[in-house]
């Protein structure tokens, strides 16, 4: 599988990519290897988000890149651990380094936009609905009769919808 086809894969499809490559395709023997029962597994293949605890025993029992497992940046099976300490030395391998990030903070950065317009429309139905109430306040201090009140408010069909 490409590269660009497993960033855009889930958590729960990384898993089972697990499943096939570790335990032939057998839910069983994946969790017979991590302490963890087959239904966990495929629970987790068909959506539930595993918990911290059963990640790590997926990172340590296979030697599966955290990384890549989390997000599907990088490759499947590097190790976690340093052997041996290398020094970054060449601005090339930084830039390297910080650009395996990027489609990744490219993806939060959508998802903070879109919730920055969401929190944006909320606050303008906060604000209307705030007139409307105290419209209401005013006019149950003036003693209105319920049928007047109509008048006073748009027709909840022309309302927009946030």
């Amino acid at each position: 599988m490409e590269d660009k086809k497993i960033r855009n894969t889930t958590i729960h499809e990384r898993i089972k990519m697990l499943v096939e490559a570790f335990a032939s395709g057998k839910n069983t023997v994946f969790a017979q290897s991590l302490g963890i029962s087959e239904a966990n597994i495929r629970s987790y293949i068909r959506g539930v988000v595993p918990k911290a605890d059963v990640l790590e025993k997926i990172v340590t029992t296979y030697d599966i890149n955290a990384m890549w497992l989390l997000t599907g940046l990088g490759n499947m099976t590097i190790p976690n651990r340093v052997e041996v300490a290398v020094p970054i030395t060449s601005d090339v391998t930084i830039k390297d380094f910080f650009a395996q990030f990027e489609p990744f903070l490219k993806g939060k950065e959508d998802l903070i936009i879109q919730q920055a317009e969401e929190i944006g429309r909320l606050k303008e139905r906060n604000a209307q609905l705030e007139r409307e109430n105290m419209d209401l306040r005013t006019i149950s201090n003036r003693n209105i009769a319920p049928q007047d009140v109509q008048q006073v408010f748009v027709e909840p069909e022309t309302v927009q919808k946030v």
